[in-house]
């Protein structure tokens, strides 16, 4: 009943301010809102300051932790691209299984060279990490996901960054699409590009970096221990400890010379809860952390980063529930009048007028994404890749479609929220 209500209140709203100051208004506002804010993330990509190489003497030794919970037929993979790695100093693995019933626990009993911990039981990914953390032997601790590989040199470019300051808490690095075969799995990595490329980067120009990703974020662990570990009642623990990192005064770096591939959702439904949960996750951690808001204790993370993220998906929210205002008045505006005409017997829509409007509609559609065309290239660029003609389809959907898709899964996330529903993983 409460999302009932809720719906017909943004729909109403939406209604009345259609109404009153018209529907190309309410829709340009927020397209204006996104592309400016694409040109002045631009502008930070192209002012930062560029970090010097630096190579020390010395590199501390090293803990890597892998959360694991059923994951038989990647965790092995994900074993064996660490132990691969080039890392000067010492190093270990630990891997924490999380009360798996595939079998994985037992082929992780035999597996040599690692350190195995049982839990009977499954507590999630966060707990996991915490129950780790007392037994690593590591200056450094690198958290990663058990579908995910990262390449050789990932630990290297990454301790090489946190020990450029004394302040830097954790370190991120650039996150790829493991061998992206279908077109959902296609788009992905085209979103992957640009939000762990491009904006990355330049978020990392303003010290704003919102979150330590998942599939491998290097951390001091006297940093860990001093901030009481990852919070094990939160469904996106990797986005709680970042804004925990930030009110304790430390910073958050990023460098794309560590790359590391991941695993994806390759179907709607399971794309769709991952993001129900990471969207969810976000509001619960404003509601978590509404003391950061606009608090310019925290200097441009309150006050920038923060408020402009969540604009930025409200803006996502305004245009869906708009388009869908507008599809259902159109529709019933057309029904009406093909229906008038067919009993007048005059003749239809003019070709004159319908090329009007779609010239209109593609141009304004043009200038609207024109700017993240730029942010695209930047992104192959960051990345090595060069963009080919067979990329341009998967480009047009992921500016006209994809981005859609995703907002409307930010809606019902809102919607979840408002009704309070149960937090479980998908």
């Amino acid at each position: 009943m409460v999302t009932l209500v809720s719906v017909l209140a943004i729909g109403i709203i939406i209604g009345l301010s259609v109404r009153s100051i018209g529907y190309f208004w309410v829709m340009l506002v927020p397209n204006i809102f996104l592309l400016v804010l694409t040109i002045f993330l631009l502008i930070a990509y192209f002012e930062r300051p560029e970090r010097t190489a630096r190579q020390p003497a010395h590199y501390p030794s090293l803990s890597v932790i892998i959360p694991s919970y059923n994951s038989k037929s990647t965790i092995f993979r994900t074993i064996d691209t660490i132990r691969a790695s080039d890392y000067p100093g010492e190093k270990e693995i630990i891997v924490v299984d999380d009360g798996s019933s595939d079998g994985s626990r037992e082929l992780l009993a035999k597996t040599e060279g690692i350190r195995v911990i049982l839990q009977e039981k499954n507590g999630g990914k966060a707990k996991a990490l915490n129950t780790a953390i007392p037994h690593t032997k590591g200056e450094f601790v690198a958290c990663v996901d058990s579908d995910s590989y990262p390449e050789p040199d990932v630990f290297r470019h990454m301790a090489d960054t946190l020990m450029h300051d004394d302040r830097n808490g954790a370190v991120t690095c650039f996150i790829r699409v493991e061998k992206p075969r279908s077109l959902l799995e296609k788009l992905q990595d085209m979103e992957y590009l640009t939000g762990f490329g491009f904006v990355q980067m330049a978020t990392r120009s303003m010290n704003i970096i919102f979150v330590t990703p998942g599939p491998c974020t290097l951390f001091r662990k006297k940093t860990l221990v001093e901030i009481g570990g990852f919070d094990e009642e939160n469904i996106t623990e990797d986005l709680e400890i970042a804004w925990r990192l930030r009110k304790y005064d430390y910073k958050i770096e990023y460098t794309s010379d560590a790359v590391v591939y991941t695993d994806v959702p390759n179907d709607l439904k399971s794309l769709f809860y991952q993001r129900l949960r990471w969207y969810r996750g976000k509001i619960f951690n404003l509601r978590k952390h509404t003391d950061m808001m606009f608090n310019p204790k925290y200097g441009l993370f309150s006050m920038f980063m923060l408020p402009i993220s969540f604009s930025g998906e409200l803006a996502g929210v305004v245009l869906s529930f708009s388009f869908l205002y507008l599809f259902s008045s159109q529709l019933l505006w057309s029904w009406n009048y093909i229906s008038s005409n067919m009993v007048l017997g005059a003749s239809l829509l003019s070709s004159a007028s319908m090329l009007v409007v779609g010239m209109s509609a593609l141009a304004m559609g043009f200038i609207l994404v024109s700017p993240w065309l730029l942010v695209i290239y930047l992104s192959h660029e960051i990345g090595g890749k060069s963009i080919k003609l067979a990329d341009l389809p998967v480009i047009g959907i992921f500016l006209f479609l994809y981005g859609a898709m995703i907002s409307s899964f930010y809606c019902i996330s809102v919607l979840h929220e408002v009704n309070r529903s149960d937090y479980r993983w998908k």
